[in-house]
């Protein structure tokens, strides 16, 4: 009889070596199970960021649209194309490594946004900052969507462990450590015999 691989040795050093991997699995069993309850959490309270915030993005961006025709209706294609060729510049930003449980998800620092303070009359500087925010809002759409998707990929692995260890490993090394058990029973029962019968004989011929 052998469970995971293992080669089988009925004897009290086997069992009790056995039983102290056992206990560890368990141990490693428990915490996998917290973090994936921990990662079931997290990966909740994301998914209902990420609905809020793509609610958010939307209904933004069908204002500002609405309000992008009026601006264009008002202002003319050819100033827009004008306002939009002084405010070119550049826009950094830093993707940093966060840890949750263990898991490396990506965190977007931005470092330098264009400058567009005082370019703009006032029609086309208020499009300008809610356009910014938008992107802003995209930002963390992204985010977010890269924080589910590593998180939901690591949460199906640990789940897999999770079950292989509740459903196969510990049941099965928990079976190998009882039947090691009931054998090393029945080894001692059978010198306890063996041994009864001799000193029986033994004494029996000393009575001779």
């Amino acid at each position: 009889m052998s469970a995971t691989g293992m080669r089988v040795i009925p004897t009290k050093g086997f069992l009790l070596d056995l039983k102290r991997r056992i206990q560890i699995i368990k141990e490693g069993y428990r915490l996998l199970s917290m973090k994936r309850d921990e990662l079931t959490a997290k990966l909740t309270t994301f998914l209902e960021q990420l609905k809020a915030t793509r609610k958010e993005v939307m209904e933004r961006a069908e204002i500002i649209a609405v309000r992008f025709r009026e601006m264009f209706a008002v202002v003319g294609s050819e100033k827009i194309e004008s306002y939009a060729s002084v405010s070119r510049g550049s826009f950094e930003a830093n993707i940093l490594p966060v840890s949750i449980m263990g898991i490396i998800i990506p965190m977007v620092k931005v470092l330098k946004e264009v400058d567009i303070k005082d370019k703009f009359p006032p029609i086309v500087r208020e499009s300008v900052y809610e356009l910014r925010e938008l992107l802003q809002d995209l930002i963390k759409v992204s985010e977010l969507e890269m924080k589910i998707e590593i998180i939901a990929s690591d949460l199906e692995r640990t789940n897999r462990i999770v079950n292989a260890l509740e459903k196969i490993i510990i049941p099965e090394m928990e079976a190998l450590a009882k039947y090691i058990e009931e054998r090393i029973e029945e080894d001692d029962l059978e010198d306890f015999i063996r041994i009864k019968l001799i000193r029986n004989i033994i004494v029996k011929r000393r009575g001779e």
